[in-house]
């Protein structure tokens, strides 16, 4: 049941967008494993003709794996951070699917004013599909502060995460006591050869 909300919900959206069956078509013959952290619930993601079959088993291995928490994978839909480090998210496989996928969902318009104004009018329509397209920037603007959020706890509050340069503080360190090491062991070579000699 929910592979198929999930199906619906995509290929109507997708279909919404007058490019979008177009553009997904150079995903056709791929498939991504959509893993959600936290629910023990795997979605593989088909692409055939410009449009996404969901399910939730599969009869290949997928192309590509995306793991992450639903807020995670949320607060990347609309973002240029697929599978950074800090983003929440891990790809394994073909990262390019991933990030093409992700593109292709940053870049789809659904028009909503059509169906809505079908529905309601043209004036109720128009104002319905306007407070979806904010509702929609406030929901992708509101998972990204709180992904930031949860990283700064992270790395400043917590110490449980190191920041990018105390991590090269750190590398920087063990690299120069490994080169201290190596000078201390060619001395004591060159010392006992003299000792032998």
């Amino acid at each position: 049941m929910l592979a198929a909300m999930v199906e619906s919900a995509l290929n109507q959206a997708i279909g919404m967008d007058q490019t979008g069956p177009e553009r997904l078509r150079r995903l056709d013959g791929r498939l991504l494993a959509v893993v959600l952290d936290g629910l023990d619930i795997t979605l593989y993601l088909g692409f055939e003709y410009g449009a996404v079959n969901v399910s939730l088993n599969a009869d290949r291995e997928p192309d590509t794996t995306v793991t992450g928490t639903p807020v995670a994978l949320f607060s990347m839909a609309g973002g240029d951070r697929w599978g950074l480090p800090g983003s929440g998210v891990t790809i394994e496989g073909d990262a390019g699917l991933a990030r093409d996928l992700g593109e292709f969902f940053k870049q789809l318009e659904p028009d909503w004013e059509g169906p809505l104004a079908a529905l309601f009018g043209d004036t109720l329509g128009f104002q319905a599909a306007s407070g979806i397209r904010r509702g929609a920037g406030t929901a992708r603007k509101t998972a990204a502060t709180a992904a930031e959020q949860a990283g700064h706890y992270l790395r400043e509050e917590s110490g449980l995460v190191v920041d990018r340069p105390e991590l090269k503080d750190f590398a920087d360190s063990v690299d120069d006591l490994r080169d201290g090491v190596g000078r201390l062991a060619a001395r004591l070579r060159r010392l006992e050869a003299r000792t032998e000699s």
